[in-house]
């Protein structure tokens, strides 16, 4: 699983990289803007697309080092075989929603190749955020299914309260 999790860490950073292209695009847009009077055209369009594709890349990462949003105030006064039955709940939930999602992006992928679209400046086609976002969500799918395993074994080692 170690040669799994380096690959989900690459792709948040991946995203990461992506995010900060689009800053800077929108900053030399910006004083293309101020400069020549002339903003780069598309610039909200790549922004749209390539934001869409970041934030994906980083929901496997976050689900495996479980940055995800808690709301600990449940589990405060709860024993470590509740906390990791919660841990182990919250994963499976993850799990089904990782399926629920690829499933429905796959979906949406074939209907946009069988039904292009395109921006309207730039015509960039927007069946291209998909192949992006379908492996973000089975990296997501992978990243839930090895904090289920480790949530079982985390549950099954403590101790019964």
């Amino acid at each position: 699983m170690g040669g799994l999790a380096i690959l989900i860490r690459y792709w948040a950073l991946l995203g990461g990289a992506i995010i900060l292209v689009l800053v800077l695009i929108t900053a030399a847009s910006a004083l293309s803007n101020l400069f020549f009077d002339a903003p780069f055209a598309g610039e909200y369009e790549l922004a749209k697309h390539f934001v869409g594709i970041a934030i994906f890349t980083f929901l496997p990462y976050c689900q495996l080092t479980g940055a995800n949003v808690t709301v600990d105030i449940f589990t405060t006064g709860m024993g470590e075989r509740a906390k990791s039955a919660m841990a182990l709940l919250s994963s499976l939930l993850a799990v089904l929603f990782a399926l629920v999602l690829l499933r429905q992006m796959a979906l949406g992928f074939r209907d946009y190749l069988r039904f292009p679209e395109e921006t309207a400046a730039l015509h960039l086609p927007l069946w291209t955020a998909f192949p992006p976002i379908l492996l973000s969500l089975l990296l997501l799918l992978i990243a839930a299914l090895i904090t289920s395993y480790d949530g079982w074994r985390a549950f099954r080692a403590a101790a019964p309260t």
